[in-house]
Parts: structure tokens; sequence; C-alpha cells
């Protein structure tokens, strides 16, 4: 059925190149024992990834399934062995568990993304990691209250807590509302919006820097392999290049609750048929509803 060779490292998982017999096509076949059991199967961007019986136990198998996805496929499986030889480097002994988190993040950015991310998709990726940078100073865990990456409604939230970033580049004054649901607090014990502000500089800071910066921060392989996980989530790729967008600086942060007459479009509000919409919320109508950004980063924060 495979043609296999094992890879010399990593020691604690079989991890094997292959070809397949029927067709030639090129695969990386792991042996997961009983773990690949949960191990979730999908086809998307010219990939497989199935679970394959055979003597020997349960085949992980992930496979080029269209030949013109071949650099896709290298590098896909080139990136997932780095991500099992890290965890194995520093004494992760579940590399099953590291091979199938990766392999799902990966199935999540090629199921959302078509190419790079745009300038304004950086944009707001940027306004979001400063927020999870200045609330890793009060909780260490914070990166699992970022929900972006895994398609939250808002973009931080826990223990019922709603934390939705908007961010602007410049002079802009308005905040950018994406759905009918993403300023509804129902179900929610707080909703707060923090509207970043940055500038661009020369002595600024890009995208690359910034994640780099939060990587470092945080404590041990797992935390620092889940927080890259979660930026292939949100669709920023290993071979991106970070260092390329616009260099920028902070040039404030304004907090916001979501109350009882803060301007915004729920899906209750709307005549029924309308199925979606977005819009733009003017910040300098929001001067009532105006709260201290650091108290609400603050006490989120210590919530993780």
């Amino acid at each position: 059925m495979y043609r296999t060779r094992r890879l010399s490292r990593p020691a604690q998982l079989d991890l094997r190149a292959a070809l397949r017999e029927a067709d030639g096509a090129p695969c990386l076949v792991a042996l997961p024992g009983d773990d690949g059991v949960s191990i979730s199967s999908f086809e998307t961007a010219g990939l497989r990834l199935s679970r394959v019986a055979d003597p020997r136990g349960l085949l992980l198998v992930l496979s080029l399934e269209e030949p013109s996805r071949r650099d896709l496929f290298a590098e896909i499986c080139s990136d997932c062995i780095r991500s099992v030889l890290r965890s194995e480097d520093e004494g992760e002994v579940e590399l099953v568990t590291v091979l199938a988190a990766r392999l799902a993040a990966w199935r999540a950015f090629l199921r959302d993304q078509t190419g790079a991310l745009s300038r304004n998709e950086i944009i707001g990726l940027i306004g979001e990691l400063l927020v999870l940078d200045r609330l890793l100073d009060e909780n260490a865990e914070a990166v699992a209250a970022w929900k972006a990456p895994d398609d939250g409604l808002h973009d931080f939230e826990v223990s019922g807590h709603g934390l939705e970033v908007k961010t602007a580049l410049g002079a802009a004054r308005q905040l950018h509302i994406s759905t009918l649901d993403q300023l509804d607090d129902a179900g929610l014990t707080s909703l707060h919006v923090m509207h970043v502000r940055l500038v661009e500089s020369a002595i600024g800071k890009t995208l690359g820097q910034i994640t780099t910066r939060i990587e470092q921060r945080l404590t041990g392989e797992r935390a620092r392999s889940g927080f890259r996980n979660a930026l292939l989530r949100r669709g920023l790729a290993p071979s991106d290049d970070t260092n390329a967008g616009p260099r920028v600086t902070c040039a404030g942060v304004d907090g916001y609750a979501v109350i009882d007459g803060f301007p915004r479009l729920r899906r209750s509000d709307v005549a029924l048929g309308i199925a979606e919409a977005t819009y733009q919320v003017e910040a300098r109508a929001l001067v009532a509803f105006t709260v201290d950004a650091a108290t609400v980063l603050d006490t989120f924060g210590g919530r993780a």
C-alpha cells in the first residue's frame, strides 16, 4: 500500500516519508497507536489526511492529491516535523497530540485562507496581539482567552466576559463592525471594545517582531506551540514575511463598555429577512461609553 522510510527523528513517534504504491503520491505517514483514533480526517487544498488500517496498527496518512500543490505539501510536512522535533527537544512525550494540533491548525488555515494576509488584516492582527501582550502582564495563560483564531464571536472571551478589538492605522476614527452578532452582549456578563490606535514609525515594530516578543514571553514549548498554532489558525503562515508589513507604534488604546444605548446593530434590531450586515461606528459617538482601558485589561487579564 505504501513504500515507507522512517525518519531518524523523532525518536518517540514513528514518522515516515512514503509513496503510495497505487499512484506514487508522496505522503507523510505516522503510526500514532491508539492516540490516533480521535484525530479528524480532512481533505482540502489538494491534501488529504486519512486514517488507514494496517497490520502494524492505525496509520495516519497526509497525502498529496493534487500534484500542483506539491510545494504546499512539502511546506506542511516540514513544518509539522519541526513542531514535533521542537517539542521532543523540550521533553514533551505526547508527540501525537503535538502533531494532531499542528495538522488541525493547518486545516483551519487552508479552509479560510486563499493567500497571504492583506495589509488591513495584518493591522487587525497586530491590534489583537498588542492586547494579548498586555493581558499577559496580568495572566501568563491569557493566550487561552484569545478566541479570534477559532472564529470566536469575540476576539477575547473568558468566564462570560467578552472583549472585541478594533484597530486603526493613522487618523481613521471609525470602528468597523463586521457582523450583526459582534456587539451583541446577550449571555455575557460584560462586553467591552478596545480601540487600538496605531501610527507608522521608522522605529516601530513589525508583525514579526510582535509575534516573536509574545512567543518569548511564554513559558515552555507547549505554550509556545499553542501560540504558534493560534497564529496559523488566525491566518498567519510560517512562510509569510512578517517583517515586510508596516512598522507601527501604539498611539493609544481607548476602552468602551457595550451597554444599553451603545450605537450598534443586533440581529434582534433589524427587520426579519436581513441575514447579515456590516457597518461603521464613529468613535466620537462613543464618548459616553468610555471606560479606563487599563482597568478593563487588568480585570480581563486577571480572569483568564
